[in-house]
């Protein structure tokens, strides 16, 4: 009779529990038939996916001033703005315009009830993870087709996207508000550019010297792809239980997107996000070096999802990034260990997706307890 051993039978516990950690909000909007938009009159590059992206070293955005300014009554929301554009990796300009165009009366300068505030909260979330979805879902448009993937994605979640007057009103609306700090038509990123980073760049976002558990390579947003994020826990504990120190992975400044999520961002483009944080000890624009403390991983669900969202439990939920572009972890170092990412989200199946001891070539199943060097 064969028999698991001990350690294998944990593993497969815990999986079983954890394996979807994190997810962000489902995404019911379909993308939208380029020949259509095309038919329409939408503009073959109303905007580049480097417009979309949310890069904050590069293009600094700060949000209190613009609401101060222009939504004064928007300020109750600013750090769910700021909050769901890095989480979704779409650009907080972006994200604004769109929910303005889709609904006109949210620019109405009235103090928001509590009913007004829980919907608009309930829009932001779902326009960046909208924005997100169709953003990086397969570019699957026929071989005629000019209509720029990033202007489909966009498009696409604007509520009329077959009205010429919808788009050119976001166009119009984006460029007096954010044409001179971002202007539309940024240049593409460059394939060659997104491959994994330097060897010796990065190490495990945790306390140099300690042992934590990994689970399965996975989207940003919990499912499909780039697998470009992974789950870390020092023991995957259940909600009150006991967590411990994030560490910068690399050297970078500091963006301090909300209080349960914060990116690193390195003059070279690569990048890193840190999400169901607590106690963040870190500031906007700090410059931080790797193994930095950041904060711990947060124990109380409340304060994981600090603006809403999903998880199961106390882990830090790390994401790389380049030029400001979710990416595959497959072939990054971090430590001394290489990343097989797998098949799919989650994956944890050890003939598809594992890591790589660099200095002795061993193979080391996903949630098995490894050591930051």
């Amino acid at each position: 009779m064969f028999r698991l051993s001990r350690l294998v039978l944990a593993c497969l516990m815990v999986s079983t529990s954890a394996a979807h950690a994190h997810t962000l909000i489902a995404n019911h909007t379909p993308m939208r038939s380029a020949a259509v938009l095309e038919d329409v009159g939408v503009p073959n590059q109303l905007v580049t996916e480097t417009d979309l992206l949310f890069q904050p070293r590069r293009h600094p955005f700060n949000i209190d001033d613009f609401l101060a300014e222009q939504l004064p009554h928007w300020q109750p929301v600013s750090e769910a703005i700021m909050h769901w554009s890095g989480a979704s990796g779409i650009d907080p300009r972006i994200l604004i315009t769109t929910l303005i165009t889709n609904a006109p009366e949210l620019e109405q300068d009235i103090t928001l009830d509590r009913i007004s505030e829980l919907k608009l909260l309930q829009a932001i979330e779902q326009t960046a993870s909208t924005l997100s979805a169709l953003l990086y879902q397969p570019n699957t448009q026929t071989s005629n087709a000019t209509l720029g993937h990033a202007t489909q994605a966009l498009v696409s979640t604007l509520h009329s996207p077959s009205d010429w007057q919808t788009w050119q009103t976001w166009q119009t609306r984006y460029q007096a508000w954010f044409g001179d700090q971002k202007p539309l038509g940024q240049y593409a990123i460059s394939s060659r550019s997104l491959i994994a980073p330097p060897a010796g760049f990065m190490q495990w976002p945790w306390r140099q010297g300690y042992a934590w558990i990994p689970n399965g390579p996975h989207a940003h947003s919990g499912s499909g792809f780039p697998l470009s994020s992974i789950d870390v826990s020092y023991d995957w504990p259940q909600w009150g239980g006991t967590t411990y120190s994030v560490t910068a992975a690399h050297d970078g400044y500091v963006t301090v997107l909300s209080r349960c999520q914060v990116r690193v961002t390195n003059d070279n483009g690569w990048a890193t996000n840190y999400y169901h944080m607590d106690g963040i000890q870190v500031r906007n624009n700090q410059w931080v070096g790797k193994n930095t403390k950041l904060g711990t991983y947060a124990s109380q669900r409340s304060v994981a999802l600090c603006q809403g969202g999903s998880s199961t439990g106390p882990h830090l939920h790390f994401s790389l990034l380049k030029n400001g572009r979710f990416v595959s972890m497959q072939d990054a170092v971090l430590g001394s260990y290489r990343i097989q990412t797998g098949r799919y989200s989650y994956d944890n199946d050890c003939r598809y997706t594992w890591l790589t001891q660099t200095q002795t070539g061993n193979r080391v199943c996903l949630w098995r307890r490894i050591t930051n060097p």
